[in-house]
């Protein structure tokens, strides 16, 4: 047990900061790479995503479409204050999507996309030059 754990804290933790190094003297991949993680880091809370789910809305205007990520229902004054059901959605800018706006939307106006909150992030930071693979269609 003691040297397994030895192994798992000590050399892994080594292993994988030497795998960070190596990673760092790789243009595309250094930007991408940890530009993920520090987001991933950013927006984890204590191992909770508060990402809840990719979306697509049209956003600034109609007819063009922006990918953004549920963050919860809209609550208090701004849902009192109006008749439709409104759904908090963060639209993240690129290729820092640490910052990005908060948007209210109307529920029937979110299309739900099947990509992972991860494959969100990575076609966020990217500009879309990384896209998730298309979903298998018997996908549940």
């Amino acid at each position: 047990f003691s040297m397994g754990f030895f192994v798992s804290n000590v050399i892994g933790e080594r292993l994988f900061r030497l795998g960070e190094r190596i990673l760092q003297r790789i243009p595309i991949v250094t930007k991408v790479y940890f530009g993920i993680k520090q987001i991933l880091d950013a927006f984890s809370l204590q191992g909770k995503q508060v990402f809840n789910q990719v979306v697509l809305v049209e956003y600034p205007r109609k007819g063009i479409y922006a990918v953004g990520f549920l963050t919860g229902e809209c609550k208090g004054e701004v849902q009192m204050k109006t008749e439709e059901r409104l759904t908090n959605v963060f639209i993240p800018t690129t290729p820092n999507p640490t910052s990005g706006m908060l948007i209210l939307v109307p529920n029937n106006e979110i299309t739900y996309l099947d990509m992972t909150v991860e494959e969100g992030i990575k076609l966020i930071v990217s500009a879309g030059v990384v896209v998730p693979e298309e979903p298998y269609k018997g996908k549940s």
